[in-house]
């Protein structure tokens, strides 16, 4: 039988994470294993002896017998063992796994597990492991500067960005990130960025806050640049138009994600020289989430930036507030969301005409739409009216963390409203994300809720209670055919557990948000690692243009109808599982501060 490798946290552990070894061989091979596997964790490079007898005549002074490393049943040598546990079979909806727990092992140093059946990864324990993460995030984000000459990586690209597409003016549009790989320059994918460097900025190592803070200069280029003169913000650069067959009234917003629809035309490369007529254009459709996701990120910065830097980004800030206070949306719950966060850091930071009563008109309403009932799933969002249940792929905990962040800043004369909203954001993470994890071996929260589930004859829906569906996955038989990766929505919860869990002084919450980082870093059915700066085996990452991007981040996984996951491994490549994109590197970023 051909050995699996033990699925693990391919980063490593800090000394109080959980630690969970997950084997996962092939179907053919479950039933021939026991139900119980003994593993034995050793220091790394002190291989347990087998029982395969060397050849006659071999000493193996420099090679150890057998060839085959993990040929033969190991001979539990207890001068080398560390610890020794087991691994137990687990039934699930995902099928049959072996599980073992070596969190009560907490020193520091590299380490490796041996079964019989599988080994793990090189495993290192030690304080500051997340650090990596950081440093990984800044190279990536670097890495993605558009407008920006990197040798090895990328030349100077778009420097003539771009052209309104109302009336062919230019504008001094050049620089900002990219996104997923591709050439076009989303406000409402790349602005979430700006929080995850600020807090970077405020909270992590000090050797990084330089760099953080030049990422921030360059992004706010692209940002500032971006506003109309009335202060309105425009949506993006370069993201085409509408694919066939869609409809700007119908199809804008794809599961709270604008980004879906377009069809990349004006995402092609350009002479780099302004007025030769192949600049690429600027959407500017009016998107409330971008309009507030502006104001709220600018605030943020501000908090780090230098004295004059800070003015101007508070002083755009209150110009995007006015506007977007003034136009006004259609009140769906993301635009309600990101409202009430702009009015929370617009408050605490001064911008004139932001007052409390905004921030606690704001948050009662989304109060308001909190479901609180039983039985079954309960806390998560519903959509305005009640009509279904809140379910966004990049920012899947909106809500809830414009809710936690007014808590943690404790608005003044809002000590009621405090409450309840520590309350909700209780209710959210017990009632819903964690009560739901449970429903799979790896701790993974679900994708959201469904009033009326659609094509239920050709996709599974978990209940929810109440006659309402639940899925850990985006649902694959969707009106525009889209399958995306769900690897935003986890990271954004273990980011807002992680947080919560550190404010409300939940170790529960924290222990469940690493088990969700672990997922991503290689704790999961396949044993990937979908962040490509760490770890030891991944998915093949899909770029478009730069095909080996530094430290890049894989969407994550898609559900099977039956809401079992799926990755994709082949080098052949589908954007649906293997795409790089900065959403959920963003919010891994944010969640291992709080860790």
């Amino acid at each position: 039988m051909t050995p699996s490798p033990l699925a693990h946290c391919q980063l490593g552990y800090r000394p109080e994470s959980p630690k969970t070894l997950t084997l996962a061989p092939a179907p053919a091979l479950g039933h021939e294993l026991p139900s119980r596997i003994p593993f034995y964790l050793r220091a790394f490079f002190e291989r347990i002896p087998r029982d395969c007898a060397p050849a006659p005549g071999w000493k193996g002074r420099f090679f150890r017998w057998p060839f085959d490393l993990e040929a033969g049943r190991l001979k539990p040598d207890k001068a080398r063992i560390l610890m020794s546990g087991e691994l137990s079979r687990v039934e699930s909806r995902w099928g049959a796994f072996w599980q073992g727990d070596f969190s009560d092992f907490s020193a520091e140093g590299n380490f490796q597990v041996e079964t019989d059946y599988g080994s793990s990864f090189p495993i290192t324990i030690r304080q500051g492991m997340y650090e990596r993460l950081h440093l990984g995030y800044l190279n990536y984000l670097r890495c993605q500067r558009s407008g920006f000459d990197l040798p090895g990586i990328r030349r100077a690209e778009h420097l003539d960005d771009g052209v309104l597409d109302t009336t062919g003016q230019q504008i001094r549009a050049a620089g900002g990130w990219y996104d997923a790989g591709d050439l076009r320059k989303w406000l409402f994918l790349t602005l979430p960025n700006l929080s995850s460097l600020a807090a970077i900025a405020r909270r992590g190592h000090p050797g990084f806050r330089g760099p953080a803070l030049d990422e921030i200069g360059w992004g706010n280029r692209y940002f500032h640049a971006m506003m109309a003169p009335d202060g309105q913000m425009w949506e993006d650069l370069a993201g085409g138009t509408f694919k066939d067959g869609l409809r700007m009234e119908r199809d804008w917003w794809f599961e709270n994600h604008p980004g879906c629809n377009a069809d990349n035309a004006g995402g092609r490369f350009t002479d780099n020289r302004p007025g030769t007529g192949d600049e690429r254009k600027i959407r500017t459709t009016y998107n409330p989430a971008v309009q507030f996701l502006f104001v709220r990120t600018q605030c943020q910065v501000a908090e780090v930036l230098p004295e004059a830097d800070a003015a101007r980004c508070l002083r755009l800030a209150a110009k995007a507030w006015d506007y977007g206070r003034g136009r006004g949306h259609d009140g769906r719950t993301l635009f309600l969301a990101e409202e009430l966060f702009a009015s929370i850091e617009a408050y605490q930071a001064g911008l004139p005409g932001a007052g409390l009563e905004a921030v606690s008109r704001l948050a009662s309403e989304l109060l308001g739409r909190q479901d609180a009932g039983d039985p079954g799933l309960s806390g998560y969002f519903t959509e305005k009216d009640a009509a279904d249940g809140f379910r966004c792929i990049a920012l899947s905990c909106e809500p809830a963390l414009a809710l936690l962040r007014l808590v943690e800043l404790g608005a003044r004369g809002a000590t009621a409203l405090s409450d309840r909203a520590r309350e909700s954001v209780g209710r959210y993470i017990d009632r819903y994300v964690i009560a739901d994890a449970a429903s799979n071996p790896f701790g993974i929260g679900p994708y959201g809720v469904y009033f009326n589930p659609p094509s239920p004859e050709l996709q599974v829906f978990r209940d929810a209670g109440r006659g309402r569906g639940v899925r850990t996955f985006i649902h694959p038989f969707n009106p525009q055919e889209i399958v995306h990766g769900t690897g935003g929505v986890v990271m954004h919860q273990a980011s807002l557990c992680a947080k919560a869990g550190s404010l409300f002084g939940r170790r529960d919450w924290q222990r469940a948000a690493e088990r969700m980082v672990q997922w991503t870093l290689g704790h999961n059915p396949e044993g990937l690692c979908l962040h490509h700066g760490v770890g030891y085996r991944h998915p093949t990452p899909f770029s478009a243009y730069v095909t080996q991007l530094p430290d890049s981040l894989s969407v994550g996984h898609i559900g099977r109808p039956d809401d079992s996951p799926y990755l994709e491994r082949s080098p052949l490549i589908e954007r649906s599982t293997q795409e790089i994109w900065d959403i959920p590197h963003a919010h891994l970023s944010e969640a291992v501060l709080w860790l």
